[in-house]
C-alpha cells in the first residue's frame, strides 16, 4: 500500500483528557484504528513517523487504517525537568536501576504501577471520543506501543470495559500486573464467545532499559493465555527494529480485514 500524502490527513486534537495526533485516510472511513502509545520520557509525537513507515508494508487488499498517537498525561518537565517529555505513569527510577544492576526483574511481574488505572481510563476515553469526533462506525481496535506504552496497550487489551481489542503490537515491553491480567483474561474466557487476540512482539537482546528477560516473560505469559504471539528477538538495544515495522504491518493486515 502506498503512503500518498494527498490521500491522508493529519489532525491534532484533545480527545477526552489527552492530546493526540490522528493520521487517517481521506477517501474511505477506516475499518480499523491503530492506537500507538509512546514510551516513558518521550514526546507525544515520538511514534507519529511510524504511520508513514508502516503503510507501505500493508497489503494492497487491506483497507487503509487510521493511526492515533495519544500523548501521555504526565508532564515529566514539571517533575524531572525533562522538557517535552511525557509518561503514562511515574516510574521509581532508583528501583529500576537496582533491578537492572542485579538483572532481577521478577519483582515487576505482579507490580501494579500507581496510575496505570487512570492512564487506561484516559486512553479508553481518548479513543472513544476520537472515533466519535470523526463519525466512524465501529472500527476494529488495534492497540500497541513502545516500552511503557506497550505495557499500557496490554493492560487496555485485557482490562478495557469499553473497547474490544482485535490485535496487539508490542515493542520492547515487559510483564507487569500478571495476576490482574490473568484474572481479566480468565473472566473474558468465561464469556459465551471468547475471542483470541493476534499479537506481534519484538525485543532487543542488548536492551539495557528493559533487559531481554522482561520481553521473554511477557511472551511466555501471553502464550500461556493461548494468545498467538508472533515473537521476535533482535540484536540491538531498546528500540524499534526494521522487523518491528514490517511485523506490525503484517499484524494490521490480519486484524483489519
Amino acid at each position: 500500500m502506498k503512503f500518498d500524502t494527498d490521500g491522508w490527513y493529519l489532525t491534532r486534537g484533545c480527545w477526552g483528557s489527552l492530546q493526540g495526533i490522528l493520521i487517517a485516510p481521506r477517501k474511505n472511513p477506516p475499518t480499523a484504528v491503530v492506537t500507538l502509545c509512546h514510551g516513558f520520557g518521550a514526546p507525544g509525537t515520538d511514534l507519529v513517523p511510524l504511520a508513514e513507515e508502516i503503510v507501505p508494508y500493508l497489503s494492497d487488499g487491506t483497507p487503509a487504517p487510521a493511526f492515533l498517537f495519544p500523548e501521555g498525561p504526565i508532564d515529566l518537565g514539571e517533575i524531572y525537568g525533562m522538557d517535552g517529555a511525557n509518561a503514562w505513569w511515574e516510574l521509581n527510577m532508583a528501583r529500576l536501576a537496582q533491578l537492572a544492576a542485579t538483572n532481577d526483574f521478577n519483582a515487576l511481574r505482579n507490580e501494579v504501577p500507581p496510575g496505570i488505572d487512570e492512564a487506561r481510563e484516559a486512553l479508553e476515553n481518548c479513543i472513544a471520543e476520537c472515533v466519535e469526533s470523526q463519525r466512524w462506525e465501529s472500527p476494529k481496535m488495534i492497540f500497541g506501543g513502545f516500552s511503557q506504552g506497550s505495557m499500557l496497550a496490554v493492560d487496555l487489551a485485557l482490562r478495557s470495559q469499553k473497547h474490544q481489542c482485535e490485535g496487539l503490537i508490542l515493542w520492547s515491553g515487559a510483564l507487569i500486573c500478571e495476576s490482574l491480567w490473568q484474572q481479566a483474561f480468565t473472566e473474558r474466557s468465561d464469556e459465551a464467545s471468547p475471542r483470541s487476540i493476534p499479537c506481534f512482539q519484538t525485543h532487543g537482546r542488548e536492551d539495557t532499559i528493559l533487559p531481554i528477560g522482561t520481553g521473554r516473560a511477557l511472551n511466555e505469559f501471553l502464550q500461556s493465555l493461548g494468545i498467538e504471539n508472533d515473537y521476535h528477538e533482535f540484536q540491538g538495544p531498546h528500540t524499534i527494529p526494521a522487523i518491528g515495522i514490517s511485523g506490525a504491518a503484517k499484524l494490521i493486515d490480519t486484524a483489519a480485514r
